[in-house]
């Protein structure tokens, strides 16, 4: 479900590349290395808006802006490796890029997307060793209370006592900035 809100939030964000000017401009800034551009070029290949849907063009714009630390960038590449969309399905990978979202303080979106879905692989165990621990912090970090209130019944007190602890652990490493 957060996937395909955080696409809606992306799609719907487009209006900023609804013309083939918008789409000039952006691969001009993209081109001179603007990482705001570089995610919004990246987004309209992968979407497919005012252009001809091109997973390598969204893979190679999308990894430019996510390496100057973009976490939106860095969230839709862990997308792009746990859904296989142009890549091969890389759990591991996507784990990368979605830690990497989710060390951004403060949260402006990429951050929170990209703990829930690294959240999501702790759960499953895909890329990541499975533990429900690990889970509930990202959960907690990005205050996804439902996702917590479905976890917590599944857990032991003793497993809640040290995802708390963890999770208040990575806070204080990780100051909002």
């Amino acid at each position: 479900m957060s996937k395909i809100l955080c696409l809606v939030w992306l799609a719907s964000a487009l209006v900023l590349a609804q013309n083939i000017h918008s789409i000039a401009r952006l691969r001009n800034g993209a081109e001179h290395g603007n990482a705001v551009s570089q995610l919004w070029l990246g987004v309209a290949y992968y979407t497919g808006k005012r252009v001809t849907q091109d997973y390598k063009e969204a893979l190679q714009w999308l990894s430019k802006s996510a390496k100057q630390g973009n976490a939106d960038a860095q969230n839709m590449l862990g997308m792009m490796f746990e859904d296989g969309d142009g890549v091969p399905i890389h759990y591991a990978e996507a784990a990368k890029w979605y830690r990497a979202a989710c060390e951004h303080r403060p949260d402006r979106g990429g951050a929170g997307q990209g703990c829930n879905h690294l959240a999501q692989l702790y759960l499953d165990g895909h890329g990541v060793k499975q533990s429900r621990v690990e889970a509930y912090k990202y959960f907690k970090l990005c205050r996804c209370s439902s996702n917590l209130a479905d976890l917590k019944p599944e857990m032991t007190a003793a497993e809640i006592s040290e995802a708390e602890k963890q999770t208040e652990k990575w806070i204080k490493a990780h100051p909002d900035q």
